[in-house]
């Protein structure tokens, strides 16, 4: 009887074990459960955030082509393209949305000033606009162009490659300036990251002076002409905006401001730059183009692609216009005619 009763013993301590482990093998199991469960919950995450975005920039492409396609087919007028029975598409940097929700601008780059042909009257002036020193603004427009000139000679308060080689930076680029991010490989222009963030959406890269005031934004036109009223620039971008002026002479007689630069052209040019955006985008698209009606693979030619800042309405109680819809004739062109029988 004693024997029996020491087996049963045992038999009950060695059931105690086979307990513990079952209950820890199903613990291990279950977080490994958890575990793998939570890393799928992840992956179908990351899987649903890699299609939104695909999805976006689906329709950001889409954009981008109806807006090449436009740009391509219609003829540039005061501040807008298109054919005389569509509504035009403006250039003057206005937010669009195509049927598809994607966002897009386009500004003419004849309504921003050039850094490949700076006015030492204007630029000086709109520098110290956005926050600049007078020193520094004297400053960047030397160094600015030394860096675009073809010479090694250094302007008063210019650069040269010894002052890039003492900064850190790569030298200057001697030759036309390719893109408004270049200021940030420039002396003086390079530490002052703020003032030329609020300073880029005003610059091109056009190679002449020549300037649209039909087109261009209503902040650059106020830091260029700062003597001119309030009440004055209201009248301006209203009348503007419901019929583009034709001349010099026609805005300041209808408004009073004095227009009298020489290098004032009231239209649009064949340099453009469009910000494409989709929801589902971190960031917008902006592409530097020229309007070419006779490039050899397309009538249009991308020379600089970067990312920026996502478009979004300025103000909420201003409806973003719809992308224009084409003329009945050019969406519905006319069938060949068929031969007699």
């Amino acid at each position: 009887m004693r024997q029996r009763r020491g087996v049963s013993q045992a038999g009950r301590g060695q059931g105690g074990y086979v307990l513990l482990f079952v209950t820890v093998a199903l613990t291990v199991i279950a977080i490994v459960a958890a575990r793998f469960a939570l890393r799928i919950d992840g992956l179908r995450a990351q899987a649903l955030t890699m299609q939104h975005y695909a999805d976006a920039s689906l329709q950001a492409e889409s954009a981008k082509a109806q807006a090449l396609y436009w740009l391509g087919t219609r003829q540039m007028g005061l501040a807008s393209a298109g054919f005389m029975d569509e509504q035009p598409l403006a250039l003057d940097g206005r937010l669009y949305q195509t049927a598809q929700g994607a966002l897009l601008r386009v500004q003419d780059e004849r309504g921003l000033l050039s850094l490949n042909a700076p006015d030492r009257e204007l630029f000086p002036q709109l520098l110290i606009s956005v926050g600049a020193s007078s020193q520094d603004a004297a400053s960047m427009l030397d160094v600015l162009e030394d860096y675009a000139d073809a010479d090694s000679l250094k302007r008063l308060n210019g650069a040269e490659v010894i002052d890039y080689r003492a900064a850190g930076l790569p030298g200057p680029r001697n030759d036309w300036i390719l893109s408004v991010g270049e200021l940030g490989r420039m002396p003086v222009w390079q530490r002052s990251a703020e003032l030329r963030a609020r300073l880029e959406p005003w610059l091109g890269v056009r190679r002449d002076k020549l300037f649209n005031p039909n087109t261009a934004p209503l902040g650059l036109l106020k830091s260029i002409w700062p003597k001119v009223s309030a009440q004055q620039w209201d009248l301006f971008e209203t009348l503007r905006k419901r019929a583009p002026f034709a001349d010099a002479a026609a805005a300041t007689a209808a408004t009073g401001i004095p227009f009298t630069a020489d290098n004032l052209l009231f239209h649009a040019s064949n340099a453009l730059r469009l910000q494409v955006w989709a929801p589902g985008m971190p960031q917008s698209l902006e592409y530097n183009l020229l309007i070419l009606p006779t490039g050899a693979t397309a009538p249009w030619l991308i020379h600089e692609v970067r990312q920026s800042n996502r478009l979004a309405p300025t103000d909420a109680t201003i409806p973003v216009a719809k992308f224009p819809v084409p003329s009945q004739a050019v969406a519905q062109p006319r069938a060949l005619a068929q031969p007699a029988p």
